[in-house]
């Protein structure tokens, strides 16, 4: 358990090659768009439990998302645990902060917050 610090609300983020194939893929399956921009090349979907965001163009690999969290207070967690992150804590150019580890396999896993936005 990490004492207090709160990792975010989980988004599993891909990398797809046609955002709008994707979402009509997903919409069959029963998954509701819930935010985003078409126009921009990517939306957020949800179904139950589930939140996926669809991504063409914005990322280079599948990866773990969690928003909303203290990302300074996470990396300072993750650090003390002996674990290396790939980004220390840092604000990105969208004024949101941000940080990134890999694990063992090599996933990604990336904590981005915007301010206001809370878990």
């Amino acid at each position: 358990m990490m004492s207090g610090v709160q990792l975010g609300r989980f988004e599993y983020c891909l990398n797809v090659k046609d955002v709008r194939k994707s979402l009509d893929f997903y919409r069959k399956l029963g998954f509701k768009q819930t935010g985003g921009n078409l126009n921009e090349n990517w939306v957020t979907i949800k179904h139950g439990d589930c939140t996926l965001s669809l991504y063409q163009g914005h990322i280079d690999e599948n990866l773990l998302n969690f928003r909303g969290g203290d990302v300074y207070a996470v990396a300072t967690y993750l650090k003390s645990q002996g674990l290396e992150l790939v980004k220390d804590a840092f604000t990105e150019d969208d004024g949101s902060a941000a940080a990134e580890i890999r694990d063992p396999d090599g996933n990604i896993i990336y904590f981005n917050t915007f301010p206001g936005e809370e878990i």
